[in-house]
């Protein structure tokens, strides 16, 4: 899904499938009566049979993993959300909304460092066996001891079972601003499968065994289901059969699709969405424009040059004209951002009075005055060039992803006319996944991500401690003044906003200063979905989880939510 690209870390798995493997329209794709997990799916529901059609973007085939612990390999969508879930669900679409899920609920220690739960009763395991308190702090104790696991970064020291419904995990630091990550991005693992694992990441896990609402069904590289889990502890959900997910080439044959009425939920950019989908059934025909919270960049490589050098990072900077390159690769859908990378309005107040008014400015002659000062002069063709080698870039792209080709076009005329050579080369979603944690790249286009709040952007980004597969610090960023206010940020109590606050205005200053991402816009975020056979997806008036087709555990949330039409 074009929102989601450069997840690298979670990202969904993308899969080449022709329009014509696709079920019609207007006949049922319906559910397999068995699935693989030691569970009978259930084959029916008040809605019949008919599997919910969904589409979350990328090329390439399916890879069988199933494993939530996974890094830097992609995993099915679905697993985590609607297979595996977490403690509480963290709505990023909705202020403030914190959701039970198998705890019902959390108190942080008084000290900050530690957190206890209150577990849910009644639920099972989709093999039949109670899920218990014993399950919970086995989690946190396999993430302390197999530290390739504990992602989040908080420093585990013990998990004690309290009572039957009551766990207390214990950190060496304190935890303020983990909860998201504790209990919204861990996800429960059964200890009776997993506490014989011991190499949890290498793991495929093709028979997985969860909390959640659905089972592994049928599997092929082209296409997969995930069926009803019959025995769910959330009386009356899901009200759907199951979800079959399917992939494209591109956009065009997956928007061919959506407007065949064959994908039920979709994540395809458009530029258009009013006229080319709306229109089309306007009863039937839906769609989400959301201003999501990611930023599209260029990530330099800061370990290989060209782009370690600060003065080619200030040049394509100014070279860059965003609006221009908006509206002609983005179809003006995206809005302006800036140097602090920083996603708007949701996080205005979190800005340094320094940068309130900051724009990005269009400035070719501060371009090739940087390079100059630099010591680089143009050559006989108009590049510039330094001790005899062409300043050139080399930006990776995935095959597909037209709306991303297209700013390649426009980003190298932009560059041209400054003297900077700039290319594009397209590539599979897996070796561009592969070239982003390997960090073989000189440069590539994608979306930076981060949480509910700024820090987790930040950190997210830009700490040393986060290279890839651990976190998402694509350009290899190392700054030791903003890992430390990174680490004050994630000791400061919810009460010292003051303090936060100052920590992340002294961020701000350090990507000023250093450009280690160039941001191109704040994009769009295009959900498409159907009514023709399924209803209560969320919405504008009822944003109960976010939209998007790929992002977890949300799609568990909708997926167990949406109901067949009577």
């Amino acid at each position: 899904m074009r929102s989601l690209r450069w997840l690298l870390g979670a990202a969904t798995v993308a899969v080449t499938l022709g329009l014509t493997a696709c079920s019609g329209g207007g006949a049922p794709l319906t559910a397999s009566s068995a699935a693989p997990g030691g569970a009978t799916a259930a084959s029916s529901t008040g809605g019949g049979d008919r599997l919910l059609n969904v589409y979350n973007g990328g090329s390439g085939q399916f890879t069988l993993n199933l494993n939530p612990l996974a890094q830097g390999t992609p995993i099915l969508t679905g697993a985590r959300g609607m297979i595996y879930e977490t403690l509480m669900f963290f709505n990023q679409a909705k202020a403030d909304d914190v959701q039970p899920v198998l705890a019902t609920g959390y108190k942080v220690g008084d000290d900050g460092e530690s957190i206890t739960f209150t577990l849910r009763e009644g639920v099972k395991w989709s093999d039949g066996k109670p899920f218990t308190a014993e399950d919970v702090a086995f989690n946190f104790r396999y993430r302390r001891d197999h530290e390739e696991l504990n992602t989040g970064g908080a420093k585990i020291e013990d998990a004690e079972v309290l009572s039957p419904t009551q766990v207390k995990i214990s950190f060496a630091e304190k935890i303020y601003m983990q909860v998201w990550q504790i209990a919204g991005k861990t996800y429960m693992l059964p200890k009776h499968i997993w506490e014989k694992i011991d190499d949890p990441v290498k793991r495929t896990n093709d028979k997985p065994i969860g909390t959640g609402p659905f089972l592994m069904g049928d599997f092929v590289p082209e296409s997969y289901t995930m069926l009803k889990n019959p025995n769910y502890w959330d009386a009356g959900k899901p009200k759907i059969a199951g979800v079959r997910f399917w992939t494209f080439n591109n956009n065009e044959s997956a928007s061919q699709a959506l407007l065949a009425g064959k994908l039920d939920w979709a994540g395809i950019w458009m530029p258009d969405p009013d006229k080319q989908y709306a229109a089309k059934d306007p009863e039937h025909n839906h769609y989400n424009n959301d201003s999501f919270q990611y930023i599209t960049n260029l990530v330099p490589n800061l370990t290989k040059a060209p782009m370690n050098e600060l003065a080619v990072r200030q040049a394509v900077n100014a070279a860059i004209d965003r609006e221009q390159l908006i509206k002609l690769a983005f179809a003006g859908l995206g809005t302006p951002t800036t140097l602090l990378e920083l996603p708007q309005p949701v996080f205005r107040d979190y800005v340094s009075p320094k940068y309130v008014s900051a724009k990005l400015e269009h400035d070719p002659a501060k371009a090739m005055q940087i390079l100059t000062a630099a010591g680089y002069t143009k050559d006989g063709e108009g590049y510039f060039a330094k001790n005899g080698k062409r300043l050139t870039i080399t930006c990776h792209v995935v095959s597909g992803w037209s709306d991303f080709i297209s700013a390649m076009q426009v980003i190298r005329q932009q560059l041209k006319e400054v003297g900077i050579e700039f290319k594009s080369k397209a590539v599979s979603f897996s070796a561009y996944t592969d070239i982003g944690q390997k960090g073989d790249f000189q440069m590539f286009i994608g979306n930076a991500w981060g949480g509910p709040h700024p820090y987790f952007f930040y950190d997210n980004i830009l700490h040393s401690n986060g290279f890839p597969p651990k976190k998402q610090n694509m350009a290899r960023y190392e700054n030791k003044a903003v890992d430390d206010a990174l680490d004050t940020i994630k000791v400061t109590p919810p009460e010292q906003q003051d303090t936060v606050k100052q920590a992340l205005f002294t961020i701000q200053d350090h990507l000023v200063a250093d450009i280690p991402y160039i941001p191109l816009q704040q994009p769009a975020g295009l959900t498409n979905y159907r009514t023709q056979y399924f209803t209560g997806f969320p919405t504008e008036d009822s944003p109960y989880a976010a939209t998007a087709s790929g992002s977890d555990p949300d799609v568990g949330i909708v997926a167990k939510t949406v109901e067949p039409v009577k």
